[in-house]
């Protein structure tokens, strides 16, 4: 859950009290009523400080791992690592410009592209920034963008991210669309992936004994495997993420060179928006481009081809020329 800032500021206020090297232990009544005099908190409860307390001391991102103990000893509370500070990052104007400008682009996509610890972790820290650096005014927000509705199985982001970062398994239910069947699938998972607002996880496939691509929105009542996790090499890792246009890979198909003919209309198209940080486009003396990759054909790919009519032309590999005319 996003952190109030009325709650940061107390939190801050405990901060600088378990910090006070002249005046140690502070007890919970002290802390409350310092918090009262500081904020004008006249209604404040030693219950809502303990709270705080329980809160900060939750780990990451929902809390700040603040390492706060009771001293039964010395009947207060402090800091078991005297060094830790809350928060505790030094930064100048530029920098918080910087991350607010950051900010503002991550909360204007908004939760239907990020999980739930990502934008957790977003307000906490715009959060710090204002109480850090208030500008004393609000502005409004001035970018904007097509944000879509959270898709059918977003909601396993974070466990399919998870998933990833600590190579875990994954057993679902998948749904075939073309079929209206469903089947038993077990990943391990190594990349999530988004294209054109739809995501989808890669892993390798114990039914299929290959890497796999599934789309989210397909995916039924994932769990949690606890069996060993394989490995695929990392070359394939990195084909995966650098190597391709979408997602969907045609079968036996390798990286190699594609070359395509365009048209004037459908060169302006490409230079404005390159598929690819390998396009090469070449100018022709009659007003057409030709255009070559380096990629993985995917079906994506080819269907971005047909999309442009006649003004785009599969030069190289013959094969995929007789494969795109199969898919009109």
């Amino acid at each position: 859950m996003p952190i109030n800032k009325n709650a940061f500021k107390r939190y801050k206020v405990i901060d600088m009290l378990l910090r006070n090297k002249m005046r140690r232990y502070p007890t919970l009544e002290e802390i409350t009523e310092i918090c009262k005099e500081k904020l004008d908190l006249e209604n404040l409860s030693t219950e809502t400080i303990k709270k705080d307390i329980e809160h900060m001391r939750e780990s990451q991102p929902s809390g700040f791992d603040a390492p706060i103990t009771y001293n039964k000893q010395k009947r207060g509370y402090e800091y078991l690592d005297p060094d830790f500070v809350l928060g505790g990052v030094s930064l100048n104007d530029s920098d918080v410009d910087a991350i607010k400008e950051s900010i503002d682009l991550i909360r204007s996509i908004g939760g239907t592209r990020v999980g739930e610890k990502f934008s957790n972790a977003m307000e906490k820290i715009l959060t710090t920034l204002l109480e850090e650096f208030p500008d004393g005014t609000k502005k409004h927000s001035f970018l904007q963008t097509m944000t879509p509705p959270k898709s059918r199985g977003f909601e396993y982001f974070d466990l399919f991210y998870n998933a990833c970062t600590t190579e875990t398994p994954i057993s679902f239910v998948h749904y075939n669309y073309k079929k209206r069947s469903f089947s038993a699938s077990t990943i391990h998972p190594f990349l999530i992936k988004e294209f054109e607002n739809k995501w989808y996880i890669i892993g390798y496939s114990e039914q299929h004994k290959e890497v796999r691509t599934f789309g989210m929105d397909r995916v039924f009542e994932p769990i949690r495997l606890k069996k060993k996790f394989i490995k695929v090499q990392k070359a394939i890792i990195e084909q995966e993420a650098n190597d391709y246009y979408g997602v969907f890979p045609i079968p036996n198909q390798k990286k190699q060179r594609i070359k395509i003919r365009l048209s004037d209309l459908a060169t302006n198209y490409f230079e404005a928006y390159p598929i690819h940080e390998s396009q090469k486009i070449q100018k022709e003396p009659d007003g057409y481009s030709i255009v070559t990759f380096q990629l993985v054909p995917t079906i994506e790919l080819t269907r971005l081809f047909l999309s442009h009519g006649h003004h785009v032309e599969i030069l190289e590999p013959f094969w995929l020329i007789e494969f795109t005319e199969n898919l009109k």
